[in-house]
């Protein structure tokens, strides 16, 4: 058949005889009588055509892939945005907000949205105006907050703090003002561990509790309270004897030394009676330590026109105004510290009852008064 030309035909059913039924080129060949060459060259101009897809498949192949690819990459950018915005995805619009404001350069703006479930349309009226007026009114009392705080020797907490700012004019409410302290870590310092106490002896002479817990009282310089306390240095122990004034809770005497000598209520004592100089007999209450029992205590009451009282031996509620007193004393500017001398002890105990108890600190029992505010008032 060399030289004869082929039907189309007969190449097709030529090239079957390969792709279909098995058949070597060369069997194929030798059975036709055709050259391997032009089996070949048949086989090399059907079979592509054969094997070709359809184009409608083709193109709808080619889509699938493209969704896929979409589907993995959206898939990919929502999982690496998830991992960033762990720490937001409870927390209000506002913080998600500045969280996509934050990776805008990175992440589309609709799929973060979407995965951190919120209206594309807050987001950008957020970004025009990022701050509310609460917000932006909320700086600004935070600013007077501290204030506040700062001056307070960070003792104050939110409530002492609100009528700090309703003096200023400001009516903000204790809520408000709890509120963005807590969002801002500002909190009351407190924590001094109380010394442990030791049995005392008894003293020879204990006085009747006249005073039996009545600890208010409606006119100044009727009735005083009296205690001891101790401040620790690296010098050593610093004693503090304080009087206060029932009505106003006022310390109107006090006296430091490094050693729990009787003169240490004494000097105290007078301090009070100079500085108050009443007229009328005073009820002076004590607990029953050793100093509050001498000789020269009792004279030193009768000579001034004190009437001494004692508590119940071991019963700290008989006096629970002077340990209060210590007790803010303590937490509100000794806290945990240790002074090195005395003397820095001296100065910061004398600053604080001087010039910031008296003067300045609110006072619950006096409505948010100072003690000292509290007696102008009332004259």
């Amino acid at each position: 058949m060399s030289g004869q030309r082929y039907t189309p035909e007969f190449k097709d059913e030529a090239v079957k005889l390969i792709t279909e039924r098995g058949y070597s080129v060369t069997d194929v060949a030798e059975r036709l009588g055709v050259s391997q060459h032009s089996i070949y060259k048949w086989l090399k101009a059907v079979q592509p055509l054969r094997n070709s897809p359809d184009e409608h498949e083709l193109l709808e192949a080619k889509k699938e892939i493209l969704r896929l690819k979409s589907q993995l990459k959206q898939t990919e950018e929502e999982r690496d945005i998830l991992k960033k915005a762990a720490k937001v995805l409870c927390k209000p619009a506002r913080v998600k907000y500045q969280f996509i404001l934050e990776y805008s350069h990175q992440f589309k703006i609709k799929t973060m949205c979407r995965v951190l479930k919120i209206a594309r349309a807050g987001y950008y009226a957020w970004l025009h105006e990022p701050e509310s007026g609460r917000t932006i009114e909320d700086k600004r009392l935070l600013q007077l907050i501290r204030s506040s705080y700062d001056a307070s020797y960070g003792i104050y907490g939110y409530r002492r703090v609100t009528l700090d700012l309703k003096e200023l004019g400001e009516s903000c409410g204790p809520n408000r003002v709890l509120k963005i302290m807590k969002n801002n870590g500002i909190s009351a310092i407190r924590g001094y561990k109380k010394h442990k106490s030791y049995g005392r002896g008894r003293p020879q002479i204990v006085p009747p509790n006249h005073l039996n817990r009545e600890f208010v009282v409606n006119t100044p310089d009727t009735s005083w309270v009296t205690d001891i306390t101790y401040i620790r240095t690296w010098q050593g122990w610093l004693y503090l004897a304080v009087v206060l004034d029932l009505y106003s809770r006022k310390v109107i005497g006090w006296s430091m030394k490094p050693t729990l000598a009787k003169d240490i209520v004494l000097d105290a004592l007078l301090m009070a009676v100079w500085r108050r100089r009443p007229n009328e007999p005073v009820l002076i209450h004590s607990d029953q330590g050793s100093q509050y029992s001498s000789g020269d205590w009792q004279k030193f009451c009768q000579k001034h026109n004190l009437i001494p009282s004692m508590s119940r031996r071991g019963n700290c509620w008989d006096n629970a105004v002077a340990e209060s007193f210590f007790s803010s004393l303590k937490k509100e500017r000794i806290k945990k510290r240790i002074y090195k001398t005395r003397e820095i002890a001296r100065a910061d105990v004398f600053d604080y009852i001087e010039m910031f108890y008296n003067r300045i600190r609110r006072h619950s029992h006096l409505d948010g008064m100072s003690p000292e505010a509290f007696e102008a008032a009332s004259k």
